[in-house]
């Protein structure tokens, strides 16, 4: 499994719009075949984007098709700063 985390700062506090932007977004993301997506507000103007993906091949499918064209419409506008990205494979995992 693949973990994308990306930390997003904003210029302005989150709006509810683009609240409602990340819910059809993640939405769309797990339909196009990502294991979940999650978005963290850590304080009003920075998010982390949390993307599982089963293999590196369906995180780049998903970010060419999904990700990268709706980022840019809905979210690059809004940065104050370059998005941080990381990109790792899980090796230790556990749930309750």
């Amino acid at each position: 499994m693949l973990v994308v985390v990306n930390h997003l700062h904003l210029r302005d506090p989150v709006t509810d719009t683009t609240v409602e932007a990340f819910r059809e977004a993640t939405q769309q993301t797990v339909a196009a075949g990502a294991l979940a997506a999650r978005v963290l507000k850590v304080n009003d103007t920075h998010l982390i984007l949390l993307l599982d993906f089963r293999s590196p091949e369906d995180a780049d499918r998903v970010s060419r098709e999904i990700g990268g064209p709706w980022m840019r419409e809905n979210i690059v506008p809004l940065l104050g700063r370059d998005t941080e990205r990381s990109v790792g494979e899980v090796i230790c995992s556990a749930q309750a």
